[in-house]
């Protein structure tokens, strides 16, 4: 037996195994005689037709099953021969044989990529951390007070109403082209100051006819805005909403089991500031791992990632009535950046021969043990079968590589549109717009 071995990535082989004739011939054999064994052909009698006879009646069927039988035998004995280790059963694809010559066939697998991490240290690692600042708290209470609010249908459409309307295209005849519904918050949205005005004070069913865009207006969507301005269309009001709000005093303080509105902002204070410890912990550490995944390039096997996807997709198939099939993709991304940082930190733990001490589990006890607001020695009666766990081992120990990562990282601003990006434009006031999206999912 002859083999061959290619690369074809990081990930993916293929084998390309030639058998000689003679024992090709010999294995076939092999299978047509245990054909004729258990076959009685007309004449004579069962197991005694000629191999010859045997072969025209049922050749192919032989064929077949030689291939079956022996492939996965000669697939078996390459593999070994060439100490490789599939991570999946290897698929034939190209097989080619005929009686009296060579057995060629072509074997493609997954292997597990040699991953080999040299740039770690003094990286230049994107990374700000975000502050603390008061608007924060109000905008969480502002969130309360959504949520406790009522939301109810006026007769005329005032600034800040939740607006559904249908938007009617019009050609140069002013004939309607086209019909499309929008939905928006009168006031704060995409369309001119001029719309907005026209569409306060009106009812359900009015219909209006107006400009979208004007032509000093500043919009993002610029092919919009330039196609379409100072286009009249004709908008016919679908629906208005309105959430009341409750008065901010103690009275709505209480409402959430606070003593007073003063307990509640300083509870809400205490909260975000450890929220956002926690987050700037956590996108430290994505920054890291990201720079070293972009200065040490490696590929992951598709059915490794393919595999993971699918497993933190179904828990949303159910929920969500999606096909399996149609939500992966949504996960591959998070699916093949989580797999790489498994095996980035899994080699560094070796390379840095990270061992973690009793004082580095006291460490992390201790500061769960705090954050939970409890006595360190009743944290470890309750989550003592937790602390023995091969989990709570693992979590220790990234913890350590991370502190040695952060350690011999350069922390520098994020370029300008990656500025841009984590500093969106805060929610609006009334939160409808918010309100309608999680209706959406639901």
């Amino acid at each position: 037996m002859k083999t061959e071995l290619k690369d074809i990535s990081q990930c993916e082989k293929e084998l390309t195994i030639t058998i000689d004739s003679q024992e090709a011939l010999d294995e076939y054999n092999k299978i047509l005689n245990s054909f004729k064994n258990h076959l009685a052909m007309p004449g004579f009698r069962k197991g005694k037709a000629p191999l010859s006879m045997i072969e025209r009646t049922y050749g192919e069927h032989a064929k077949e099953e030689f291939y079956n039988q022996k492939l996965g035998d000669f697939y078996k004995k390459a593999i070994d021969e060439k100490d490789v280790k599939p991570i999946n059963q290897g698929e034939a694809t190209k097989v080619e044989w005929e009686k009296g010559k060579d057995l060629v066939a072509t074997f493609k697998f997954e292997v597990m990529p040699e991953i080999k991490i040299e740039k770690y240290k003094n990286l230049k690692v994107p990374f700000e951390e975000t502050k603390f600042k008061k608007e924060m708290v109000d905008a969480t209470i502002e969130d309360f007070r959504y949520r406790m609010g009522n939301e109810i249908t006026p007769e005329t459409a005032e600034e800040n109403d939740f607006i559904k309307a249908i938007i009617k295209f019009l050609d140069d005849e002013g004939k309607i082209t086209k019909e499309i519904e929008r939905e928006f918050i009168l006031g704060d949205n995409s369309y001119s100051k001029s719309f907005n005005i026209k569409l306060t004070w009106l009812k359900v069913d009015d219909e209006i006819k107006t400009k979208l865009f004007a032509k000093d207006q500043k919009t993002t969507d610029n092919e919009i805005n330039e196609k379409f301005i100072n286009k009249e269309f004709l908008v016919k009001i679908k629906s208005i909403k309105r959430r009341i709000l409750p008065e901010l005093n103690d009275e709505f303080a209480k409402d959430l089991e606070y003593n007073s509105l003063k307990e509640l902002r300083k509870k809400v204070t205490e909260e975000l500031k450890l929220k956002l410890k926690k987050e700037n912990k956590e996108r430290m550490r994505s920054s890291i791992i990201i720079k070293i995944i972009e200065e040490n390039p490696f590929d992951v096997p598709k059915s490794v990632i393919t595999n993971y996807a699918e497993s933190l997709a179904k828990p949303y198939v159910k929920k969500y009535k999606i096909e399996l099939e149609k939500i992966i993709p949504m996960y591959m991304g998070i699916a093949e950046y989580n797999l790489k940082s498994h095996l980035i930190l899994e080699e560094l733990k070796k390379k840095e021969k990270i061992e973690i001490t009793d004082e580095d589990k006291e460490e992390i006890i201790k500061e769960a043990a705090d954050n939970l607001k409890m006595k360190l020695d009743k944290y470890k009666e309750m989550y003592k079968k937790q602390i023995k766990s091969d989990e709570f081992k693992f979590a220790v120990e990234e913890r350590k590589l991370m502190k040695f990562l952060q350690k011999h990282s350069k922390f520098v601003p994020y370029p300008k549109e990656k500025k841009e990006q984590d500093n969106p434009p805060p929610p609006d006031k009334t939160g409808l717009r918010r309100d309608e999206e999680e209706k959406k999912e639901k």
